[in-house]
Order: C-alpha cells, then structure tokens, then sequence
C-alpha cells in the first residue's frame, strides 16, 4: 500500500483501481459549492462521499482508519467552478 496526495480544482479521476479514501481539504469560491466523489472512473456510479462546502468555510475532513470508505473500481472527484480540493488516499 501506498498514500498518494493531489490538488485539484476540476473534476478529475484521481486513481484507477482500488484504495481507501483518506483525508480531504475543500475550499470554495461557488454558488453551488458541491463536491462528489464516486467509486468509478468517470463522474457517475457509486457516491462514496459528498459534500456542500460554502464559501469561507472549508472543509477539513480526516476519515481515520476505521471510516475512511473503500473504493474499488477508481476514485473520481466532481468538483463545482470555483472549488479547490487536496485529497489523501491509500491505493490497495
């Protein structure tokens, strides 16, 4: 296993394959301040995590060992205009 890092802000596929989503950072300058991360390699599927981040209040979130939710197929992350993401995972 290894932890991969990456900054973002477009909608992007992350990793190809299976990991464990571990930590994010979201920061927002939108009106419709959506951020989805799905189990799959395109923006579809499964939603393993969602979150509304409005402006000037970022979202620190660190799942921990036991929370942090598994993927298998990829890890795609919809990103509204005006967002920025740092995202943690562990490829398996």
């Amino acid at each position: 296993m290894s932890d991969k890092t990456q900054t973002v802000s477009t909608s992007t596929l992350l990793r190809t394959g299976a990991g464990q989503l571990m930590a994010v950072a979201i920061s927002s300058s939108s009106g419709s301040p959506i951020a989805t991360f799905y189990d799959n390699t395109a923006g579809s599927g499964t939603k393993i995590f969602e979150a509304y981040v409005p402006t000037g209040y970022p979202l620190l979130h660190n799942f921990g060992e036991i929370l942090a939710p598994f993927f298998s197929t990829g890890l795609y992350l919809s990103l509204a205009a005006g967002m920025t993401a740092t995202v943690w995972w562990r490829e398996i």
